[in-house]
């Protein structure tokens, strides 16, 4: 094992396996919010980008997005190429991490569990929805940045000007990124070790005060409050909170448009369940902080991740995937170290090697999907039958392609599971225009 373990071999390996998996995903096309993100989005194109900086979000994504289109224009092919290195270099930095983690924690086989965590969660299917999905490419820069600002304020010699300078732009990428002082607190409390913290916090604040000064920030903000209250959104998202956790344990189950849950009361069954597990897995990391450090760090590492978006926020798409990039690290890194604490290390690198395998078979033939709306849609269909937003979503790709009467009989469903769904009604309207039949007529 430590022959294994010697040289750069494990993170060669590593990337490979990644580059292998997700190499399919640059035959993507554009999707869903694709066309409103990037696709005649002027602050995300090459001549307007700097004059729109002021009025968008995310701009450090949009500058990322505007230099894809003066490299190739809109060519799928190419934004997915940076999705792709992007992952490629946040594995990289996941990897380190972990290992750093796990040799802080005085453990000799630390490069080996540091692979098998990484490997569990690189190509886990949940990250499509950030690598192959072009959209998601705010995530996987926010990560990254938020990655290497932890790596140069955990290192023996910490790096803060680059510390601060990822912590002040991870943000500008994707503003979850505004929970990274807490994750490297937590880091301190568990793993301990040299932390220089000032620098992340001053970086993050000076980010908090830019995204506070956009005007678009501030619409969503709004939005937000004015669909849910902050308490009422605390209600829903214990409930989106655990709906996306288990697309984590069950990837068979992902779907570009998981359902969203049902109203549950603050004092029913469900919501008292749920809220009890979630205070219990964060007294589980309290009580493991100094036992079982890295464990203990995983589970924080997955709470916090999901904090930002499934707390006191309400989404239009509550249940979302895209919180599981970070989220779904910490679950690996919890998973592998308890799977070498149970079987031992040689058992526990095969047994993640062959559980990585298998979800990167899943994810390569998900990555397929995304190359065609109808495909992507129609996946969602078949997982979530009932799920009147899937219904519409491929109803509509089918009218896009003039499948006139499958679009039909896929939108009737809907209008049955959601009879005020305006899509589903106005799509019902042009598929008649199309066929030449009246609304009135259009009942099978």
């Amino acid at each position: 094992m430590r022959d294994f373990s010697a040289g750069h071999l494990p993170v060669v390996a590593l990337l490979a396996l990644v580059a292998a998996v997700f190499v399919n995903a640059l035959g993507v096309t554009f999707l869903l919010d694709d066309i409103g993100d990037i696709v005649g989005n002027v602050s995300a194109a090459a001549e307007t980008v700097f004059e729109r900086l002021p009025l968008t979000n995310r701009p450090v994504t949009k500058l990322t997005y505007a230099l894809n289109d003066a490299l190739h224009g809109a060519v799928p092919s190419g934004y997915a190429a940076v999705n792709l290195a992007l992952h490629l270099v946040a594995t990289v930095c996941a990897f380190i991490l972990c290992r750093r983690a796990l040799t802080a924690a005085g453990m000799s086989c630390a490069t080996a569990v540091a692979l098998s965590a990484c490997a569990l969660w690189a190509v886990h299917p949940a990250l499509t929805e950030s690598v192959t999905y072009l959209s998601g490419r705010s995530m996987v820069l926010g990560s990254v940045l938020m990655l290497g600002a932890m790596l140069a304020a955990t290192s023996r010699q910490p790096r803060l000007v680059t510390a601060f300078l990822c912590a002040a732009l991870a943000p500008l990428a994707r503003e979850t990124a505004l929970v990274l002082p807490l994750v490297l607190l937590w880091w301190r409390f568990t793993i301990g070790g040299p932390v220089s913290q000032w620098p992340v916090w001053l970086g993050t604040l000076l980010a908090a005060a830019v995204i506070a000064l956009m005007p678009h920030h501030r619409d969503l903000i709004a939005f937000s409050l004015e669909m849910r209250d902050p308490i009422t959104a605390l209600r829903g998202n214990i409930h989106a909170a655990v709906e996306t956790l288990t697309f984590w344990v069950m990837p068979w189950r992902v779907t570009i448009l998981p359902e969203a849950p049902p109203p549950y009361g603050w004092l029913e069954v469900p919501t008292l369940a749920r809220l009890a597990g979630f205070l219990a897995a964060v007294a589980l990391a309290l009580v493991l902080r100094r036992r079982m450090p890295v464990i203990a760090f995983g589970i924080g590492l997955a709470l916090l991740a999901l904090a930002p978006s499934q707390t006191l926020i309400w989404r239009a798409d509550p249940v979302a995937l895209k919180p599981l990039y970070l989220a779904g690290l910490g679950l690996s890194l919890a998973a592998a170290d308890c799977l070498r604490r149970i079987a031992g290390i040689r058992i526990a690198v095969c047994v993640s090697v062959l559980v990585a395998l298998s979800l990167g078979a899943m994810t390569a033939s998900r990555n397929v999907l995304f190359a065609s709306a109808t495909a992507l849609y129609g996946d969602a269909v078949q997982k979530t039958p009932d799920n009147p937003d899937a219904l519409v979503a491929y109803g509509g790709a089918l009218v896009a392609e003039q499948r006139y009467d499958e679009a039909h009989d896929v939108l009737t469903r809907a209008l049955d599971r959601a009879p005020h769904d305006e899509r589903a009604m106005n799509l019902l309207e042009l598929v008649a225009t199309f066929r030449g039949v009246a609304p009135a007529d259009m009942a099978p």
